[in-house]
């Protein structure tokens, strides 16, 4: 199966060459619930707010719990990468609203304003998976 993707640059680009990221959009997310309320995609948001540059690289169970929702890890990628999503708490079966592939290159950004980069796009990520019901992936290298 071809997986089409297209490409986003964040509205804030920042134009260091060590720290080029890059957020693909991929296939639709597996096991999207058939009813999303309002609730639960704004709830969704601020969970997502919440997340830091030092959570993204956290193992399970880490998790964000705000209100009708959960934003977890669900765990290690190949190349020290995470994978998270947002779910829906109560629901038995499809939950996930939001799931994006962090990749592992960029774990290794050296300086705070590089670290909030990542911590940027990682967040915007998130909720373009939320808006487009499509996985993520945001790619570096960031040194």
């Amino acid at each position: 199966m071809t997986e089409k993707t297209q490409h986003f640059e964040a509205p804030e680009l920042m134009t260091d060459p060590n720290c080029t990221i890059t957020v693909s959009i991929g296939q639709n997310i597996p096991n999207y619930p058939a009813n999303v309320s309002n609730k639960n995609i704004t709830d969704a948001q601020n969970a997502i707010g919440q997340l830091t540059f030092a959570d993204i690289w956290r193992l399970p169970p880490f998790r964000i719990e705000y209100g009708s929702v959960r934003l977890d890890v669900q765990g290690a990628i190949a190349g020290g990468g995470r994978n998270w999503q947002v779910q829906i708490n109560g629901i038995n079966g499809n939950s996930t609203i939001s799931a994006t592939l962090v990749q592992g290159n960029l774990a290794t950004a050296s300086t705070a304003e590089r670290q909030q980069y990542v911590q940027r796009m990682v967040r915007n990520a998130l909720e373009q998976s939320l808006s487009t019901k499509k996985v993520t992936d945001v790619n570096g290298p960031c040194k």
